[in-house]
């Protein structure tokens, strides 16, 4: 449907072209239109234009549709639509394993040939009513079969539960490829789920409300991850062709998790569900209040000392320093009895000399050894497309981990986009002194010199001088959210610049389109409107407010900006004194929307500092008439009614401040990514830094572009570190191993 949707729309635009491309050169050569199109010949070339674009995005948008294997939604039974998923997942499968820590510490230490000397860990199963039983880690599949394909996998945190996992998926892809009526195994995060519960047109009647919404979720996730559209995943969950292996039931919010129960059992219940297991961490398992349904549980038991001793032994004199450190603190001996810590301890000692490691004592030894993994991986000198310094990387890092971890939960992903919503939660001083020492002054800069540019061009220099007057008067005028913060550096400077310039920008060509669309109107239709806007603002504030004074105030305000208004326009000309009130009615709107940056999570402190305002506007409206003046503006064209206008708009626009405007929040969410970019606390190039965290352990590259944090351990260690300290622990071990 999407490809023929996409050929009609390439064979309409470019037959178009072809029958107005020729009428519009001839015209252009002293020719004439049809009478038909005569009244619309100014709009061919541009039309043209648009017609061009879209021929070009939709051939663009087919040819990487085509780049990518698709699954058919007409038949689910197509072969190649189960050929096409599975290869999908083996591909998902393989990255998962090449980035997961045991992996990076398996080429670190060259033990490729020896798999288990990472991973010594021992399972055991407890089918229901049995005792629990040791088996060998290998024979995983041969487990699930046992356990009638119903499978819990209980561990400790950095156990190796979603590695188990994987290596269940693995075996039985195999199995699916081999034998065609064997279910196909997808892995799916449950951190994602919501427990939302609706009902929509295309969810089977059957299912209750919570159920639902567990189909269309994971719908959504075997799409977004392996490609199966929507459709053809909910065929194949309802006959039985899908085994369901649910990560994380831990990294479910806290409030939903014991939803999953009842879905679980619904789903069992509704649909041909062969084969499900799902991962937890023993202690958050036995805090639910019901417990899963499943044939039986597979538990990860934690490191003995024994085992640590000859997994260093078969490694041997790499882990010197490890083992040097793991004898000089007990503490490390009851933190290192997971596969996760052992590997940290791993790629933070490799090579290292056992004097170097014991040259001091730590306090905290998780912390310690978490900064001790980051400062050496980080340290290490990986030939990548981009280089980083300590600073910037470390502050990269915490600021993705600070974000997923506040936005997602437990879930361990990067997102695709990161942007933080505001300012709340995340309080930078850095950034916070950028935005009030800098950005707040440019904007009012921008306001000022965009509305003054465009009103001497257009009414002269009486009409600019009210426009500077008016958005210093405003400016004036109460709350006053700026504050005097400290701050220094080379870039505030080009900063400023930036944000005017680009301010600026947007004032001519918000105000030039409104003076446009004045005079493209009557001066009756255009006041009309005007008039409109603020009636129907007022009203509303006169119906919310229930102070007498305060209405007495609006019913005077409105009475005067009515008389102003009647007389202007008896005395003088209509189209003036509407681009008047416009512009002012923009202007109070603009600073309003300036002044509604949601930037008042600091605490109060002296506000001070409005000269600086008053200067940065001045200064705007210098600019504007310099430039005006170079431009050949004619500044001695006398308007009084769109001076008087201007007073009207503004004056009229109070009544509109109770809400902040609708675009205050996009405002301030852009200023406040555009300010992490700036201070390196997000990348400006995103793809290049995942890129470069993945190449040293960090990240792992778990599809297309998607990323997550090689442990939810190490992404919470980061979340809670002190990014200039842990960057100053880096700098320090990129100059040992400079040194030595």
């Amino acid at each position: 449907m999407r490809s023929f949707v996409n050929g009609a729309v390439l064979v309409v635009s470019l037959s178009l072209t072809l029958v107005l491309l020729p009428i519009a050169i001839n015209v252009g050569t002293g020719g004439t239109a049809p009478a038909f199109l005569a009244p619309y010949v100014d709009w061919v070339w541009p039309l043209i234009g648009v017609l061009w674009v879209l021929v070009i995005a939709t051939a663009l948008l087919e040819v990487r549709n085509r780049r990518r294997p698709r699954l058919s939604h007409r038949s689910a039974e197509q072969p190649r639509n189960r050929r096409n998923a599975l290869d999908r997942i083996d591909r998902y499968l393989s990255e998962r394993r090449a980035g997961s820590l045991a992996s990076r510490t398996r080429i670190a230490l060259a033990l490729d040939g020896q798999p288990d000397a990472v991973r010594p860990f021992e399972l055991f199963v407890q089918p229901i009513d049995s005792a629990p039983r040791r088996i060998p880690n290998e024979d995983i599949d041969r487990v699930f079969d046992e356990l009638e394909d119903s499978m819990l996998i209980l561990g400790a945190p950095g156990a190796g539960k979603t590695t188990l996992l994987l290596d269940l998926a693995r075996r039985l892809a195999a199995q699916a490829h081999a034998d065609q009526q064997a279910p196909i195994p997808v892995v799916v995060d449950l951190a994602g789920w919501t427990a939302q519960s609706s009902h929509r047109n295309d969810d089977d009647p059957n299912d209750s409300a919570l159920l639902a919404g567990f189909v269309r979720w994971l719908s959504y996730e075997l799409s977004d991850r392996y490609g199966i559209p929507p459709g053809v995943g909910r065929t194949w969950l309802q006959h039985g062709q899908l085994a369901l292996l649910l990560d994380g039931l831990d990294e479910i919010d806290e409030p939903h998790r014991a939803k999953l129960e009842p879905v679980l059992k619904e789903l069992r219940h509704n649909y041909q569900v062969g084969q499900l297991a799902v991962t937890c961490r023993t202690h958050d398992y036995e805090r639910l209040p019901r417990q899963l349904s499943l044939f039986g549980a597979v538990h990860i038991r934690p490191l003995t000392r024994q085992q640590v001793l000859d997994y260093f032994a078969t490694v041997g004199s790499a882990l010197d320093g490890a083992r040097a450190a793991i004898e000089q603190d007990d503490e490390l001996w009851e933190l290192v009895s997971s596969p996760l810590m052992l590997n940290v301890m791993t790629l933070a000692y490799q090579g290292r000399a056992p004097e170097d490691v014991t040259a001091g004592g730590v306090a905290d030894v998780r912390r310690e050894l978490f900064d001790t993994f980051i400062s050496e991986v980080l340290a290490r000198n990986r030939k990548t497309n981009r280089q980083y310094d300590a600073k910037t990387a470390v502050r990269r890092l915490w600021c993705l981990a600070w974000w997923t971890r506040s936005r997602a939960g437990d879930r361990t992903a990067v997102p695709r986009w990161v942007a933080p919503d505001g300012w709340y939660g995340l309080s930078l001083r850095e950034v916070d002194s950028l935005t009030h020492e800098v950005c707040l002054p440019a904007f009012f800069a921008a306001l000022s010199a965009g509305a003054t540019l465009m009103m001497l061009a257009q009414y002269g220099a009486l009409a600019g001088l009210a426009v500077a007057g008016a958005v210093l008067l405003l400016v004036h005028i109460l709350p006053h959210p700026w504050q005097k913060l400290a701050g220094h550096g080379s870039d505030r400077g080009l900063l400023f610049a930036l944000i005017a310039l680009i301010g600026t920008a947007v004032t001519v060509a918000v105000t030039g389109a409104a003076l446009g669309l004045v005079e493209l109107l009557t001066a009756k239709l255009a006041i009309a409107i005007e008039a409109a806007l603020v009636a129907g603002a007022y009203c509303v504030e006169l119906l919310v407010f229930h102070d007498n004074r305060r209405r007495l105030l609006l019913g005077v305000r409105l009475a005067a900006v009515v008389a102003a208004s009647w007389v202007v326009l008896s005395l003088g000309d209509g189209i003036p004194f509407a681009s008047g009130v416009a512009i002012g009615l923009l202007v109070a709107q603009g600073i309003r929307m300036v002044k509604s940056l949601p930037t008042d999570h600091l605490p109060a402190t002296d506000v001070g500092g409005t000269w600086r305002m008053d200067v940065c506007v001045a200064g705007g409206a210098v600019v504007a008439f310099l430039a005006a003046l170079v431009l050949g503006a004619d500044l001695a064209t006398p308007q009084l009614e769109a001076v008087a206008g201007i007073v009207v708009g503004a004056v009229a626009a109070k009544a509109w401040r109770r809400r902040p405007p609708v675009l205050a929040g996009p405002l301030s969410r852009w200023l406040h990514d555009l300010l992490l970019h700036w201070t390196g606390y997000l990348p400006w190039r995103r793809r290049a830094f995942l890129q470069y965290a993945a190449d040293r352990y960090v990240l792992a590259r778990t599809g297309h572009s998607e990323y997550a944090f090689i442990h939810l351990l190490v992404r919470d260690h980061l979340a809670e570190c002190t990014p200039d300290e842990l960057a100053a622990k880096v700098e320090r071990r990129i100059a040992q191993r400079a040194a030595g």
